[in-house]
């Protein structure tokens, strides 16, 4: 495993401290430490002194990343207030975020579009298949698809629609990639490909992932 991190200025990280998430940006990096604006929560800063450790995760295009640094100081610069850490320590990366698959079962709704066109992205789904959406629910998702409950047989290369709350309601153009029979008669598990996603819509699905995995780590601690 590489447990180095290619930070950049202008990354977005989030700090954790006593369950509230404070946000901040890397503003410099240098040989001995690198500078960050202050962390805010809903315009509250984080109270934090010299010589403690802070935990902070970084999401870069492929994984999402839990570091630790020393803060080792404060400063003011071009009337930003800035805390100095040391260089980040890695303590723990998710493999790479658009193909992690996280279980979870919660409520979504679907439809089999009719099998005599091909689908390259929502715009080309008549408006009226919405109102078709039947309840269901979902066994994993992640950045790059869905498993998801069906009761009727979607053959793979099949398209589906689905929508998902996270919390915001957000449609998806999917393909069907497999499907498996499930105990249940007359209920089988669709594994879904997304097609045609905005990247603003995929970044949406994988800070659900983010935040979900994190609230994880914290019932494991």
């Amino acid at each position: 495993m590489n447990l180095s991190i290619n930070l950049k200025i202008n990354q977005n990280i989030e700090i954790i401290d006593d369950e509230v998430t404070y946000k901040s940006i890397v503003q410099d990096i240098n040989k001995d430490g690198m500078c960050i604006s202050y962390p805010i929560h809903h315009n509250k800063p984080l109270l934090i002194h010299s010589g403690s450790v802070i935990e902070f995760y970084v999401t870069t295009e492929r994984d999402i990343v839990k570091c630790k640094s020393v803060v080792l100081g404060k400063k003011r610069e071009e009337n930003i207030n800035l805390l100095v850490l040391s260089l980040p320590e890695v303590i723990e990366r998710v493999q790479r975020r658009e193909y992690f698959r996280l279980p979870i079962t919660m409520p979504i709704r679907y439809y089999g579009l009719p099998k005599d066109r091909i689908y390259t992205s929502l715009r080309d789904v008549p408006s009226g298949y919405f109102s078709r959406l039947i309840n269901s629910v979902s066994l994993d998702i992640s950045g790059g698809g869905i498993k998801i409950v069906s009761n009727e047989i979607h053959n793979p290369g099949e398209y589906v629609i689905i929508s998902i709350n996270i919390p915001q309601e957000i449609n998806i153009l999917c393909s069907v990639v497999r499907i498996e029979n499930t105990e249940e008669k007359n209920k089988f598990k669709l594994a879904l490909k997304y097609e045609g996603i905005e990247e603003k819509t995929r970044d949406k699905i994988i800070q659900f992932i983010f935040n979900k995995l994190r609230e994880q780590s914290k019932l494991l601690r």
